[in-house]
């Protein structure tokens, strides 16, 4: 069974986190929220500056909508999932993020939402080690241009027009059952999927993204350095004890 929720406060990601005590177990969690730039969350549009803007301004540095429904909601969502998958050992854990990929090709039009896609990468690279660590999987899926309702608001309509090719949400339901439950993946892969060839002819794209070229040569987490040392003593202690056990109570070290 399906749940769906909105990530983009705390009360919707508690009436999310609930749903173990309904529903007995979770097994699979997608990271799934979404929002494109619109005008009253978009980096063209300051909040205080633009009648536009919805975003807050009277706080120390504030906030955009946009992070928080694309970036941070789902972030907190992976963080409740896998402390709840390390608490309960016998469950199999399965996270799958829905980038895009916006996340490593960039526009002046869109910045916020490119930039926030690009933290989910980020974040999911991060967590690679989980699947051999703790049996936890974790991936992301980056579409192209797909249709859905979220290219039929006015303010990014010609962003995809009715002529252009796209993807199907069927095309993208597909290659998403593969990264949950496919072997070769669930390692911190990002499976990149798009719509090419002409109108007459259109195929399915798919391939595997290695960011991993663009890591440098010399690195501080090179083999045999003190950051690696303490990088592997960090996973020991996860893989035998959880996360919760990182965070000693204050004045409690």
């Amino acid at each position: 069974m399906g749940i769906g929720y909105n990530v983009g406060g705390k009360v919707a990601l508690v009436t999310g986190a609930g749903s173990v005590d309904t529903f007995g177990r979770v097994n699979i969690v997608i990271n799934n929220a979404g929002i494109f730039e619109p005008p009253w969350s978009s980096f063209r549009n300051p909040p205080g500056i633009s009648p536009q803007s919805r975003d807050p301004v009277d706080a120390t540095v504030g906030s955009y909508h946009i992070f928080n429904v694309n970036t941070i909601g789902p972030i907190r969502l992976a963080q409740m999932a896998v402390a709840y998958w390390l608490q309960n050992r016998d469950t199999e854990g399965n996270l799958l993020w829905v980038s895009s990929m916006g996340g490593y090709v960039h526009s002046i039009q869109t910045p916020f939402y490119f930039a926030s896609k690009a933290a989910i990468l980020s974040v999911v690279k991060s967590l690679q080690g989980l699947k051999e660590l703790v049996g936890i999987r974790n991936s992301v899926i980056c579409p192209g241009p797909t249709r859905t309702p979220l290219f039929d608001q006015e303010f990014c309509r010609d962003r995809l027009p009715v002529n252009d090719l796209a993807l199907s949400t069927e095309n993208l339901a597909d290659a998403m059952m593969k990264l949950l439950t496919e072997e070769q993946y669930g390692n911190g892969n990002i499976l990149e999927i798009m719509m090419t060839g002409s109108r007459d002819h259109p195929q399915v794209h798919q391939k595997e993204v290695q960011l991993e070229v663009l890591y440098p040569t010399a690195s501080p987490m090179g083999a045999g350095t003190k950051a690696m040392e303490e990088e592997l003593n960090f996973m020991r202690m996860v893989a035998q004890q959880g996360m919760r056990s990182t965070c000693a109570p204050e004045g409690k070290h």
